[in-house]
């Protein structure tokens, strides 16, 4: 019996953990090998336009093509850099940003859910 209940417990957390889970982590490495891959198309797949694309000169994206046909320009190497190793943070309201500092500035991309999945939904750009 000593050695069922922490067993048990341990379970329970796996499944607490489980049940936790909103999907993100699973729709956050899909999007990782889409922008590493350049892959345009289904990283414009589940994005929102027009969105917000504050980066230099560039301010928004307004449509779907626009983001496929210029996705080098829109993704730099430093954003696929900063894709590639970093890890979003929840925050309250069910959206997830990455947020990672250069040339003096701050980024944050941002992720909101949409439906049972999760939709790119712009960058922001500002002091450090």
């Amino acid at each position: 019996m000593k050695r069922v209940a922490p067993l048990l417990l341990v379970a329970l957390l796996f499944a607490a953990a489980g049940a936790a889970d909103d999907g993100f982590a699973g729709w956050w490495k899909r999007f990782q090998n889409a922008v590493a891959k350049g892959n345009s198309s289904m990283v414009a797949e589940g994005a929102d336009f027009p969105m917000d694309w504050e980066n230099g000169r560039i301010r928004k994206i307004e449509a779907r093509s626009a983001l496929i046909d210029r996705f080098d320009i829109y993704f730099t190497a430093e954003i696929r850099d900063a894709v590639a190793k970093g890890k979003p943070e929840r925050l309250p309201d069910r959206t997830y940003m990455l947020t990672w500092k250069a040339r003096g500035n701050e980024y944050s991309l941002y992720f909101k859910p949409q439906g049972a999945a999760f939709v790119l939904a712009g960058l922001s750009e500002g002091p450090a």
